[in-house]
């Protein structure tokens, strides 16, 4: 993906910023996994993710107030109780959580083995689930497309919340379906997302990442050394210096392209109408603004949300007829 910077400078409604400072969060990416397993009220989500109840009902509120649950009463033993359902918006990061499904089956070791089949109802065909364009129906990677942002916007920057520790995970961990743990590496800690955004706009210098994040020096190695042991970035030397060092996505970086776009698409639902876009994507071969969806590798067509399962007998190629 490489940029082209929009000239003109307009106030930045900072929409990708809030869609990471939301998402950018390991809790919050367990709860909405949750949501969508069906835990919805808060002792089924409490006990199945071991999360403090002062952890829970944080990001709970969050995602009431940013319009990503909705918080319905339900009657229990002569009480009006209240649990946590999806609302069109949130139904809307489903793209997001099969993309992080797809990247772990193919980029994970061993993931393969234990996550799933994704089937597609409407030719009854397993799918990896490809990035297509919605505007021509084509397959799309990073390499495929272009980005234009204000320039006022960057990439990031949010303060980072308290790291998710280790222990955190216990209660989940044995969950392949509930926990993704190298997407959450690098979708839950807002530095992380912010650093492969940055990479995937062109950023390669230390200096280059720090001014768009405005992370501090410790950190932002501290990020990077980490993104490069995990194999989503590598080190080169740069072309300015010899002795210093440029970060470039390897093939396992740039296949998590597909979370990022849509993330950017739905960082939408943050813009006031008429507000110029923070970041806009474009698919090159097409012209079109990249409509970010997914496709079914076998018969071609958009899946749907509602036209898809997990699981079942794996099918590779068309039943006889």
């Amino acid at each position: 993906m490489t940029e082209a910077t929009a000239h003109r400078v307009r106030p930045a409604g900072e929409s990708v910023r809030r869609a990471l400072e939301l998402l950018g969060d390991q809790w919050t990416l367990l709860i909405l996994q949750g949501v969508f397993l069906r835990f919805r009220r808060y002792e089924q989500l409490r006990l199945r993710l071991g999360i403090s109840p002062t952890a829970l009902s944080g990001r709970l509120r969050a995602l009431v107030e940013n319009g990503v649950l909705l918080r319905t009463p339900y009657r229990d033993t002569n009480r009006t109780r209240h649990e946590y359902r999806l609302s069109e918006r949130g139904l809307d990061l489903w793209s997001l959580a099969i993309s992080i499904w797809a990247w772990e089956r193919e980029w994970i070791p061993g993931r393969r083995e234990n996550l799933p089949t994704l089937i597609h109802l409407d030719c009854g065909l397993t799918t990896s689930a490809p990035l297509g364009c919605g505007a021509c129906g084509r397959r799309v990677d990073a390499r495929d497309t272009t980005a234009k942002r204000l320039t006022t916007a960057r990439v990031s920057a949010a303060t980072p919340s308290k790291r998710f520790r280790r222990k955190d995970a216990e209660p989940v961990a044995h969950d392949p379906v509930m926990f993704f743990p190298d997407s959450m590496e690098l979708l839950g800690d807002r530095w992380s997302t912010g650093l492969v955004s940055a990479a995937m706009l062109g950023a390669r210098h230390f200096s280059e990442f720090e001014r768009e994040l405005g992370i501090g020096p410790s950190v932002l190695s501290a990020r990077l050394s980490r993104l490069v042991e995990v194999g989503v970035l590598r080190t080169e030397t740069a072309a300015t210096r010899a002795d210093a060092r440029a970060y470039r996505l390897t093939s396992k970086g740039l296949a998590f392209f597909p979370a990022l776009a849509f993330i950017v698409e739905w960082a939408r639902g943050f813009e006031h109408p008429g507000q110029d876009a923070d970041l806009t994507l474009y698919h090159s071969e097409c012209g079109n603004r990249l409509l970010p969806t997914l496709l079914c590798e076998q018969c071609g067509r958009p899946l749907a949300r509602d036209r898809i399962r997990f699981g079942g007998p794996v099918r590779t190629a068309a039943p006889d007829r």
